[in-house]
C-alpha cells in the first residue's frame, strides 16, 4: 500500500509537471531492480541520512547495503561489496510517460576489474532504449554519473590491454566526458 501512495505522488507530481526529487525516485523504486533491498531498506536509508546517520541497512541478502550519497537530482548506492548503483534524475524537453524527467542508472560491477551497464527508467519505471539516450563504447567500461551535474563519465577497461611483462607500459584509455543536452548525453 505504501509503494502504491509513493507511485500515486510521483505521477500527480509529473502530471502538474512538477520536478521529481531523487528522494521520491528511490521511494517508488521497484523491488525488482534491486530484489535484495527492500522497500523497508530504502525507506530505512532514507530516514538515516535525514537524521545524518550513515544510511546502512542489512538487506535481505544478509549483507549491508549503503546510501553515499543523496541529494535532489543524484543518488549512489554501495549495494554490495561487489556493486555499486548510481542513479540520477535528467531533465528532458519532451515528455517521456507524461513526465519530463527520466532516470538513469549505472550497476557497477566487480572490486579489480571493473565493468558498468547503464539504464534509463521512465519515472513510471518503464525500461527505455538505451541508445535513445546514449552511444556506448562496444568494448567494456565503467561508467558514473557526476554528483552535481548532468554528465557522464565512461572509461574504457584497459583489462584486455594490460601489458605481458613488468617491462611493458600499460596502454593508457581516456575517458569518455559527455554532458546531457536536451534529451541525450553528447
Amino acid at each position: 500500500m505504501r509503494s502504491f501512495v509513493l507511485y500515486t505522488l510521483v505521477m500527480l507530481a509529473c502530471a502538474v509537471q512538477a520536478q521529481v526529487s531523487m528522494m521520491d525516485v528511490f521511494k517508488s523504486m521497484p523491488d525488482s531492480l534491486v530484489p535484495y533491498l527492500t522497500a523497508n531498506n530504502r525507506l530505512d536509508c532514507l530516514d538515516f541520512k535525514e537524521a545524518k546517520m550513515k544510511a546502512e541497512v542489512q538487506n535481505a541478502l544478509g549483507g549491508k547495503s549503503e546510501l553515499v550519497t543523496l541529494n535532489t537530482k543524484y543518488a549512489d548506492l554501495q549495494l554490495n561489496p561487489v556493486h555499486r548503483m548510481e542513479m540520477r534524475l535528467l531533465d528532458t524537453t519532451e515528455p517521456v510517460d507524461s513526465c519530463q524527467q527520466v532516470i538513469g542508472i549505472i550497476h557497477t560491477y566487480g572490486t579489480d576489474i571493473q565493468e558498468s551497464k547503464i539504464q534509463f527508467y521512465s519515472l513510471r519505471w518503464r525500461e527505455l532504449p538505451v541508445a535513445d539516450y546514449v552511444t556506448l563504447p562496444q568494448e567494456l567500461f565503467t561508467a558514473t554519473f557526476d554528483e552535481l551535474h548532468p554528465q557522464l563519465t565512461i572509461t574504457p577497461s584497459n583489462y584486455f590491454d594490460r601489458p605481458a611483462s613488468e617491462d611493458q607500459k600499460p596502454i593508457e584509455k581516456s575517458s569518455i566526458n559527455l554532458k546531457w543536452s536536451i534529451d541525450s548525453f553528447k
